[in-house]
């Protein structure tokens, strides 16, 4: 046993030791950009090996040129620490060089920054071309954090919910289902969020499967399923949301049919689970469960917000936050194992905010 397990040791060693030998560089990337390697398997490598990286503005500007794509930027930005400190100059250089706007404000989000805004150098930029959008970033850095970080920020307040649901509301919803009280109208709205439907279950990375594949499966890996879009269509401006949910009133109890028809078959809002959703370049994630040669685990732990909820009615349930809850994409999702190898029933939306 000692032997066996030394000898795995060693060979997570070698692995690891192997991947550090390489020194990436831009001209790594690029080649493996030219060559049509996954995205996914760049950014893999990205992450499991040493770097060099050259993120001054020539150099953005050269991966511009060699159309290496915005996601693999950012992630050698991040692993490039630290970054040249970013001037005036640089921005203007930047914009004519054709880099995204995404990535010179991530530029400024993740630099030490040197601005000089007077009124000649803000005509200075304008006379460049600079969209008035960056010049409002370069004013306050600290915008760029808040934009880079999540998209969903948004500033000022927003007031508190009603504190009951209307009588007259109680019996009205359309169907059963989900639904958001809008309340930033003089009458409350009911909207309902429409359910997508998911098979596009995913296997661990790259990354995993190598590491898996070299502890004989002690790392493990983790299962997934895909959402088109970075964003959902449904958004929400909120603090902490409230939700409506309605069950049919024929064979609560009876789990019947999940799959296909989930309001016919179950017992309580604890069979629901809402789920901050993991937002990558090829749209959203959510972690249903992790696999080892040790352990299986099925279930959403990865991402989980914890909600209450209040019985109305027989049929009818009010589902609040005691906290805030951060602006991100969120689906509330059915949370039952058994379920997960036919489809997913996934109620998804944007949640808008202004907080982190």
């Amino acid at each position: 046993m000692f032997k066996s397990i030394c000898l795995l040791i060693g060979l997570t060693f070698t692995v690891a030791t192997a991947i550090a030998q390489e020194v990436i560089t831009n001209e790594s990337i690029i080649n493996m950009v030219r060559a049509k390697v996954a995205r996914d398997l760049v950014l893999d490598k990205i992450k499991a090996s040493a770097s060099r990286f050259n993120m001054s503005t020539n150099g953005l500007i050269e991966l511009k040129q060699a159309t290496v794509p915005d996601p693999i930027v950012d992630a050698m930005m991040l692993a490039s620490s630290p970054l040249p400190t970013l001037r005036n100059q640089d921005i203007i250089d930047l914009y004519a060089g054709k880099v995204s706007r995404e990535i010179i404000t991530k530029k400024i989000q993740y630099s030490e920054t040197s601005f000089n805004l007077s009124t000649d150098d803000i005509i200075t930029l304008k006379n460049a071309k600079v969209p008035d959008q960056l010049v409002k970033v370069m004013m306050v850095p600290k915008r760029a954090q808040q934009q880079s970080a999540n998209p969903n920020l948004i500033a000022g307040a927003l007031p508190p919910h009603p504190e009951t649901l209307p009588i007259a509301t109680r019996n009205r919803f359309a169907e059963p289902g989900i639904y958001y009280e809008e309340y930033k109208t003089p009458k409350p709205q009911y909207m309902q969020l429409e359910p997508t439907t998911t098979n596009q279950t995913k296997t661990g990375s790259v990354g995993e499967a190598v590491a898996n594949n070299y502890t004989m499966g002690i790392t493990g890996t983790t299962q997934r399923v895909g959402l088109a879009n970075k964003s959902a269509n449904m958004v929400v401006e909120d603090n902490r949301p409230v939700f409506y949910l309605v069950f049919s009133g024929a064979n609560r109890k009876t789990m019947n049919n999940v799959a296909e028809s989930v309001f016919d078959g179950v017992a309580s809002p604890n069979d629901f689970v809402m789920i901050r959703a993991k937002v990558s370049g090829r749209g959203r994630e959510v972690v249903i469960g992790r696999q080892s040669s040790y352990t299986s685990e099925s279930g959403f732990g990865t991402g989980a917000v914890p909600f209450r909820f209040k019985k109305i009615s027989n049929t009818l349930y009010k589902l609040y936050f005691e906290q805030d809850v951060a602006a991100g994409e969120y689906a509330f999702l059915y949370n039952k194992g058994s379920e997960f190898g036919s489809s997913l029933k996934i109620y998804d939306f944007s949640l808008r905010n202004n907080t982190k």
